[in-house]
């Protein structure tokens, strides 16, 4: 179905400065920062979703966000907003409570409840149960001066809404290679797989009392995969553990592999040898630290019968043949989710980075007038425990190149004048 109709826009069609495809982190931090503006701009966003959220909600109760509390929605491009996160914890009457903790990361579960209680004032600008299925450019001569966006709502009908500005998703990138070997596993065996995205619901599964003991693989690289394995060293009734990843970060552990003979990582300075450049565990971050120890325990409480074995890209289907269960990253990468752009392909000349979570995208010559723009922005890691520390920042830079874009003057014969 050809969502966009071929003739004129009606007079009665909405008109907005900025229209954000979704509703995540960096929409609704543009959102606050046209809040907080001096000359606030109408805006409009449109979210797939019944309702906000963020990450894929799977995170167990104490993961900890990556960065400070600081780098929150509004923090860093106003120091007084009120939608910061010590505002949030305030409201909460939890201010001394997270200031004794003595934590500068919050805890995730707790950002993600900051978010949604942000995006509680904005629920007459966002549209939810909603989705945008085209863009086509609208032009005066032979410029386009806006967008003409199809959305279509939860109930099946198409409408469409006039935008001099959009601010879209970044197109999704691979994030590392999953296992192409898993399907060669023999499911007839026993192996059970178990998403990623689905553990913190099953957890129980593998923690009871079972005899003989269940024997667990992971398959997967990312912050996720450390989380849960994280989790699972924290139960003593687990037998083998192993972990296929591409995670360099974790090849200090293994040398906790029993199928190598270990070898001692702490040397003198004057006897190093030159092809000791495997990874110590010693100089690796506290996490991967903390990870060798609970390994470490558990060698030593089980006499050594169960272990952590850790293998650094290699056949995930012989690693896990053995195991009763597998967690295994079975997340999508598509290189592109923008196929509502089609139209806007032909005037597209590349796209600029602005910095960590947006790109500015650039028009051909003429094709485009001032004040007419697209943005792509992203808001940081997919599994939601990274926020982009420039987030709130580039949300005021698009609020303000939004509010302060004018109409293009145009010469004594009526042409535009085009942005080059």
């Amino acid at each position: 179905m050809d969502a966009m109709p071929n003739s004129s826009m009606p007079d009665s069609s909405p008109q907005f400065d900025l229209m954000c495809v979704g509703f995540g982190a960096a929409q609704l931090a543009t959102a606050i920062a046209n809040r907080e503006s001096r000359k606030p701009s109408r805006m409009l966003f449109v979210e797939q979703k019944p309702a906000f959220s963020w990450g894929s909600g799977s995170h167990l109760a104490r993961t900890r966000m990556e960065s400070p509390f600081m780098y929150d929605l509004a923090t860093l491009r106003n120091p007084r907003t009120a939608f910061s996160y010590v505002n949030y914890l305030l409201a909460r009457n939890r201010l001394i409570e997270f200031a004794n903790s003595d934590r500068l990361n919050p805890l995730r579960e707790e950002f993600e409840d900051y978010m949604k209680w942000c995006a509680e004032h904005f629920k007459g600008e966002v549209r939810y149960g909603s989705e945008v299925v085209d863009v086509a450019p609208e032009t005066e001569g032979v410029a386009v001066t806006g967008w003409k966006v199809a959305v279509k709502d939860n109930t099946g009908r198409t409408y469409v809404v006039r935008a001099r500005n959009i601010a879209a998703p970044s197109p999704s990138r691979p994030t590392g290679s999953a296992s192409q070997s898993l399907p060669t596993v023999d499911f007839l065996a026993g192996q059970r797989i178990i998403s990623m995205d689905d553990y913190a619901a099953r957890r129980n599964e593998l923690r009871g009392a079972n005899e003989p003991r269940l024997n667990v693989s992971i398959v997967g690289s990312g912050g996720k995969t450390v989380e849960i394995l994280d989790d699972l060293l924290s139960c003593s009734r687990l037998g083998n553990i192993t972990v296929v990843t591409e995670e360099e970060a974790l090849a200090p552990l293994t040398i906790l592999d029993h199928t190598q003979p270990p070898q001692p990582q702490l040397c003198s300075i004057w006897s190093k040898s030159p092809n000791c450049q495997r990874a110590s565990v010693t100089e690796a971050s506290e996490l991967v630290q903390m990870l060798y120890m609970r390994a470490y325990e558990k060698q030593v409480q089980t006499k050594g019968e169960f272990r952590l074995r850790v293998i650094i890209g290699q056949d995930a289907a012989a690693a896990c043949s053995r195991s009763d269960f597998i967690i295994r990253d079975t997340t999508t990468s598509p290189l592109s989710n923008m196929a509502y752009f089609q139209r806007v392909d032909k005037l597209i000349l590349g796209c600029r980075p602005k910095g960590e979570s947006m790109e500015e995208v650039q028009f051909k010559r003429g094709a485009v007038t001032e004040g007419c723009g697209l943005w792509l922005v992203s808001s940081g890691s997919e599994d939601g425990r990274a926020l982009a520390k420039d987030v709130a920042l580039t949300a005021g830079e698009i609020v303000r190149k939004v509010s302060s874009g004018v109409r293009p003057p145009t010469d004594e014969a009526g042409v535009v004048q085009a942005r080059i």
